[in-house]
């Protein structure tokens, strides 16, 4: 089994704390999506996000193999994304690329590797004066390590540099992060209950001050297949998420989101309709 990559590295309390498909995300912005697909296998999206008093939309369109995938996507601001990837185009080995179209600069290259104990991953500007980011990872049974960098071609200097140790086990994971160049340091905790819950946190601490930050989530998937999940934060925000999908296949969430210290304060709430 392949090592766990850099970016997964305490990658469920990750998702649990920021979102993902397996515990929900939170969603204080309207939003409606709708899918369909062709014959051929392009799947197509249509997303409207209604933020203040606008509505914002975005387009994609997707074919995948198990070999080859290309993605279009339209973003409100009218930019269009075309990426394009490739799978064991030799043993453990993917290549994607993406670009904004129409600006050339924009071009990027990433290939991944993949193998037992070790996993590689660099990204390269396509341009005159790139951006390379590399992210390495390493490990044995249960335990990974990583580090990842970013050298900025134009100004001849490392722009980014992190360094991760965690444990992957079946039912828990923990890890440690020293972010930001060294200056931040964060430590993060997910454990499965049951088959049905999740717990996590995250601690994250400026080292070159005193000012810490943290985090608290839950998550359950009820009987009737519905999730739930709750988060607090050190700032006393409290936000709770239900998920559900109806009998006819359509997904439907709502969120809201308050300040539990200062309950005079205005509630966020909102809510996400999945058309598949």
């Amino acid at each position: 089994m392949p090592v766990v990559a850099f970016a997964d590295i305490g990658k469920a309390a990750k998702g649990l704390l920021g979102g993902d498909k397996a515990t929900g995300t939170f969603q204080f912005d309207p939003k409606l999506s709708v899918s369909s697909s062709t014959s051929s296998g392009v799947v197509f999206t249509v997303s409207a996000t209604q933020k203040a008093d606008k509505v914002e939309a975005a387009l994609k369109a997707a074919y995948s193999t198990k070999k080859y995938s290309l993605d279009v996507a339209s973003d409100p601001a009218g930019k269009v994304t075309v990426s394009a990837s490739a799978n064991e185009v030799a043993p453990g080995v993917k290549i994607s690329t993406s670009a904004v179209v129409p600006d050339p600069s924009t071009a990027k290259l990433t290939i991944d590797y993949s193998m037992p104990y070790l996993a590689l991953k660099g990204t390269f500007g396509l341009n005159a004066t790139p951006v390379v980011d590399l992210a390495a990872s390493t490990g044995y049974q249960s335990v990974v390590l990583g580090a990842e960098t970013s050298y900025d071609t134009a100004k001849s200097a490392l722009t980014k540099y992190n360094f991760a140790l965690g444990y992957h086990a079946p039912d828990f994971q923990v890890a440690a992060v020293l972010a930001d160049q060294g200056k931040t340091l964060k430590l993060s905790y997910a454990h499965n209950l049951t088959a049905t819950s999740t717990v996590g946190t995250e601690i994250t601490r400026k080292l070159s001050s005193t000012d810490t930050a943290f985090a608290l989530a839950y998550a359950r998937k009820l009987s009737n297949g519905a999730l739930t999940k709750f988060k607090l934060d050190g700032s006393g925000v409290l936000s709770a998420l239900y998920e559900t999908k109806l009998a006819t296949g359509e997904k439907v969430a709502g969120s809201l989101q308050l300040q539990a210290t200062d309950l005079s304060k205005p509630v966020k709430y909102g809510f996400a309709v999945d058309l598949a």
